[in-house]
This record gives C-alpha cells, sequence and structure tokens, in this order.
C-alpha cells in the first residue's frame, strides 16, 4: 500500500506521518488531557515518558516502512491534536483505523474530516474494506463512525480492557462500494 503523506485535509488540519517528531507533543498532550483521554486510550496514563511514546510510535512506522500501516498525527493550525492510524491488511485489503484526539479540538469536525480524508487516501489505493472498533461508551467516537457511513456490525462484549475497567467493543466497518456520507 502506498498511501501518501501529508494529507492536507482543508485549510486548518493536515495528516502527518506520526514518527519520532512528534513524540514529545503526544506526551505533552496526553498528560495535560489524561481525564478525557484515560478512559479510551491506553497510553493516557500520569507517569507516560517520551520513551513510552517511541515504544508506541514504533509498530506504526515499522507498518509504514512496510506498506502496511499509515501512522498520522492530526495537525490543526499548526499544532498537534491527535493521533489516526490506519493498520492494513493488503492480502484482504482490509484496514482498521483507531483514533484519539485531545479534548481542545473536540466539537469542531476535526476528526470527522480527519478520518474521512484517510478513508479517501484508503480506498483509493485499494483497500476494500475499513472496521473501526470503539470502547460502546465512547459515544464521541461512535458518532464520528457513524457520521461517516460506517456500519455496526456487532458489540464484542467486554472485549476492551483499560485500567482494569472491561469495556464493550462496537465493531463499525465500511466498504469502498458503499454509498459516501
Amino acid at each position: 500500500m502506498t498511501v501518501r503523506l501529508p494529507i492536507v485535509v482543508d485549510d486548518h488540519v493536515s495528516l502527518v506521518l506520526a514518527d519520532d517528531s512528534v513524540a514529545e507533543a503526544y506526551r505533552d498532550l496526553v498528560l495535560a488531557d489524561l481525564d478525557h483521554l484515560r478512559p479510551w486510550e491506553e497510553l493516557a496514563r500520569p507517569d507516560l515518558t517520551t520513551e513510552d511514546v517511541l515504544t508506541y510510535l514504533t509498530p506504526g512506522l515499522t507498518g509504514w516502512a512496510e506498506g502496511t500501516g499509515v501512522p498520522t498525527a492530526i495537525v490543526l493550525d499548526g499544532a498537534v491534536v491527535g493521533a489516526l492510524v490506519a493498520r492494513i491488511t493488503p492480502a484482504t485489503a482490509k484496514a482498521e483505523v483507531g483514533y484519539w484526539l485531545a479534548s481542545g479540538a473536540a466539537g469542531r469536525g476535526v476528526m470527522t474530516r480527519a478520518v474521512e480524508a484517510l478513508l479517501d487516501a484508503l480506498f483509493d489505493d485499494g483497500v476494500f474494506r475499513v472496521e473501526l472498533r470503539t470502547a460502546a461508551d465512547n459515544l464521541p467516537s461512535r458518532a464520528v463512525a457513524e457520521r461517516l457511513g460506517f456500519t455496526l456490525e456487532g458489540t464484542l462484549r467486554q472485549a476492551y480492557p483499560i485500567e482494569g475497567v472491561r469495556h464493550d467493543l462496537c465493531v463499525y466497518a465500511r466498504l469502498a462500494t458503499d454509498p459516501a456520507r
């Protein structure tokens, strides 16, 4: 797979490669926004270090080098505000996307526009099916999927443990042949 970065989403939002250069920004964002991110994001913990973030980034960068991943940082008006990653299985033309966004950037359609731009790039690159998995009680994340025309295909009961709490996990999918939103 050969999705090209950066992806310019609009005049305010772009997706750039989430490499070592974003590690400190991610750390600072997560630490400043623990209450918002902690229920949903494994990275969100008070002892987070830059080294931890670099370890978090490594699988995405390996996937990028191998053509099986698209690890991006979401940039809003020049500042990193979140992450959007696609893990790709080329043999089946399937991808799974995951994301998080700082609370200061929430409520402005940033994530919806970013995911839509990445979907377009994935479908243009030959991906046929994109899955999105989110905790059932993460209503903002579910709203992104629903706004973008993903279909809820099922719920995996208590499949997503975060800090000792097991969440049901909703599985959404969108096909390249599905109508655009």
